[in-house]
């Protein structure tokens, strides 16, 4: 009997975990949940993605500045490159909503969580998204 609410006091606490997490430093809440590891999109798609976004109860979520994803890579580390905290820690490239300059129309930027490299890349190209949101509300 004893095993049996352990496990259903597991299961109701995996169910009711929160798919996003605060930085600290920041403020900033960030999306952490299974599709960042598994969805790969356009630029176009990725900001029709945040903005359609759903996690936690919250609808504001959007695509991220260059600024502030980069306030979560770590380059004391690698493989991935990205601060501790992160449940969904994979060493890949993610879109930001910056436009490069010198090619708005065609290039945004991207960081690569493996080393932390950041590169203008064509808009075209499909990359992961984490979605951001300013604050709790």
């Amino acid at each position: 009997m004893k095993w049996f609410f352990i496990s259903l006091l597991c299961s109701v606490t995996l169910l009711n975990a929160a798919t996003s997490k605060q930085d600290d430093k920041t403020g900033l809440i960030w999306q952490d949940n299974a599709a960042v590891a598994q969805k790969e999109m356009s630029y176009e798609n990725a900001m029709a993605y945040c903005k359609a976004l759903k996690v936690d109860g919250f609808s504001d979520w959007r695509l991220p500045t260059l600024q502030e994803l980069a306030t979560i890579v770590d380059l004391k580390r690698d493989r991935p490159a990205l601060k501790n905290g992160f449940d969904i820690r994979i060493d890949e490239r993610f879109w930001t909503a910056t436009p490069y300059a010198k090619s708005h129309e065609k290039e945004a930027w991207r960081i690569s969580f493996s080393y932390g490299e950041i590169e203008p890349y064509q808009k075209s190209r499909e990359y992961h998204v984490r979605c951001v949101r300013s604050h709790m509300k």
